[in-house]
């Protein structure tokens, strides 16, 4: 069974443009194993003239839903350089979460998970795409966490990070041209100037709505949590403005502060056309 909040649940299922702040924990009982959750949240337009990520949470007041599917975060940023991002990520986090409501734990996860991103971003093509190139497109990162186990599937350059033991370590891959210049350096071609100066470097190669069937990139058995672990979801107009020391710095805190103060940081920078800002966070005890 899970346990009862002591104070009113709230529904973080809605993109905002400043924190949604969530500090109430989360509590479950999992096979006689008592784990707790906590969760934050914040968001900025960075000097973007529209806000183009987008996130939610499943619906956490809903008892039946956290005891039989735990709780599952999506963030997707959409494709600024594409039509109709801020559309195309708000579409894949309604979608996502009404897969997670779907979802059959009879069967893996995670090949579930490939498969209705793989199907969903063929979707998105068919009705954006022209001529055989991309119309629209966006990121997403959904993650699972459900009896002490995250699991995940990433398309695109938007990060899962675990915060352990003050060291913050990122769990999936960047689909961008800059790791495919980089793995021709280790197979004998280019250099490492190439691969960390070339203009394109930052452009993705597979993301929801391209051409090709995308690669998912995902946890297949899920990983195992640990008591004060916590996760991090992220959107590059936060990365790219942070180093991953001050991200893991901020992440001491508990997930709503380190959201809050990773955000407001990165703005103070004032950085010249900073992109969307996205972070999401889950403590896990």
């Amino acid at each position: 069974m899970f346990g009862r909040r002591r104070r009113r649940k709230k529904k973080i299922t809605k993109t905002v443009e400043i924190p949604a702040a969530f500090d109430n924990l989360i509590t479950v009982d999992f096979q006689g194993v008592r784990i707790e959750y906590q969760i934050g949240n914040a968001q900025h337009i960075g000097s973007r003239k529209r806000q183009e990520d987008s996130f939610g949470f499943s619906d956490l007041s809903d008892d039946i839903l956290l005891k039989e599917r735990g709780i599952c975060a999506v963030l997707a940023d959409g494709m600024g350089g594409l039509d109709l991002g801020r559309e195309v990520s708000e579409q894949v986090v309604r979608e996502t979460l009404e897969f997670f409501r779907n979802m059959n734990y009879q069967v893996s996860i995670s090949e579930q998970m490939i498969l209705f991103f793989q199907k969903f971003s063929q979707q998105i093509f068919s009705r954006y795409g022209r001529s055989g190139k991309a119309g629209a497109g966006s990121t997403v990162l959904m993650v699972v966490l459900y009896g002490g186990r995250v699991y995940w599937c990433a398309i695109g350059d938007s990060r899962l990070y675990l915060w352990r033991r003050n060291r913050l370590y990122q769990m999936n891959e960047d689909h961008n041209y800059k790791n495919e210049l980089m793995g021709q350096y280790i197979s004998g071609e280019g250099t490492l100037e190439e691969a960390a100066r070339n203009p394109k470097k930052d452009f993705l190669t597979n993301y929801i709505g391209c051409p090709e069937t995308v690669r998912a990139d995902v946890s297949y058995t899920g990983f195992a949590l640990q008591n004060g672990d916590k996760i991090l979801m992220a959107t590059d107009g936060l990365y790219h403005a942070l180093s991953q020391d001050e991200i893991a710095e901020k992440m001491r805190k508990n997930p709503q502060d380190a959201c809050t103060e990773m955000i407001q940081k990165a703005v103070s920078r004032k950085i010249s056309g900073q992109d969307n800002m996205t972070a999401m966070a889950v403590g896990f005890n």
